[in-house]
């Protein structure tokens, strides 16, 4: 190398300020790669840092089903635990998350051998609930009629409200409802029914499970009966 400096020094000794300043970033470029050389790396020293992570960062679970998180680089053994066992479970060796019953977002961690944590986040949705009808339809004043929650209800109970569709209407009986661990039970209000200026009165019944907070609509028709 020395002598290809010294070669190079006669060859551009002549050429001014521009033939050393060339000569200047030979031996540079050089030094560095000796540099590299040394630390065994083809290009240059790195300052990137590899740290512990979980994949994904951030996911989407339905209730009850499941998914398996991994971890980018970190040491093994890791432990995985759940901010909310009701909202949803982690197995800590696996890293197996099973969605609960329960809608709402909280955070798994993972901790490796060497002490070195991180976060992600799992949101668990909020699902509609199924009716085994879709609508009902009163015509007689006191009718009752029973509705009951068939998908994506807990069984641990219902709470049910009921608003007229059309808000202008001078027609302001209710129904009354009342709501068991996974039905709605409609009773008619009692005469007089709507009249016919007054027409069908059409109501949406909305529906919330009180333990996971799914909810759903259905459609109460209260007809005039003729009159």
């Amino acid at each position: 190398m020395l002598n290809f400096i010294k070669s190079s020094k006669e060859r551009f000794k002549n050429k001014g300020k521009e033939g050393f300043l060339f000569l200047l970033l030979i031996v540079g470029a050089f030094v560095a790669c000796e540099g590299a050389q040394e630390d065994r790396n083809p290009f240059g020293p790195s300052s990137i840092i590899f740290t512990l992570r979980i994949i994904p960062n951030a996911t989407t679970v339905l209730q009850t089903a499941n998914f398996t998180f991994t971890t980018f680089v970190g040491t093994a053994p890791f432990t995985w635990t759940s901010s909310n066992i009701l909202v949803g479970t982690i197995v800590p060796a696996t890293g197996v998350f099973t969605a609960g019953a329960i809608a709402g977002t909280i955070t798994i961690t993972v901790v490796d051998a060497l002490g070195n944590t991180d976060t992600a986040s799992v949101t668990v949705p909020i699902l509609t609930l199924g009716f085994d009808i879709v609508g009902v339809v009163q015509v007689a004043a006191a009718a009752v009629d029973t509705v009951t929650a068939n998908a994506n209800q807990s069984g641990g109970g219902l709470a049910a409200t009921i608003a007229n569709n059309n808000t202008t209407s001078t027609f302001t009986a209710v129904p009354t409802l009342v709501t068991t661990v996974n039905t709605v039970v409609l009773t008619a209000p009692a005469l007089p029914l709507p009249t016919a200026v007054q027409g069908d009165q059409v109501y949406t019944v909305s529906v919330t499970d009180s333990v996971n907070g799914n909810t759903g609509t259905f459609i109460y028709t209260l007809t005039n009966g003729g009159l």
